[in-house]
């Protein structure tokens, strides 16, 4: 089964701009993509932990990795 990815997930920073505005920076940590049976898998490194909130965003999403 050749990988079709569809995502990338993503987990959230929040952090203060320089004008102490709230913002949210985004760290890619893996991919995601429909396997054939029809669920969503995820690939993620062995080197990486999550914890907290993940998202996926589509592929051709716009939101910066970092």
């Amino acid at each position: 089964m050749a990988e079709n990815v569809q995502y990338k997930i993503a987990v959230p920073e929040k952090y203060q701009d320089k004008d102490g505005k709230e913002q949210t920076a985004w760290t890619t940590v893996g991919t995601a993509f429909q396997n054939d049976k029809g669920s969503i898998s995820l690939k993620l490194p062995g080197n990486i932990a999550v914890s907290g909130d993940v998202v996926l965003f589509p592929k051709d999403d716009k939101t910066p990795d970092q």
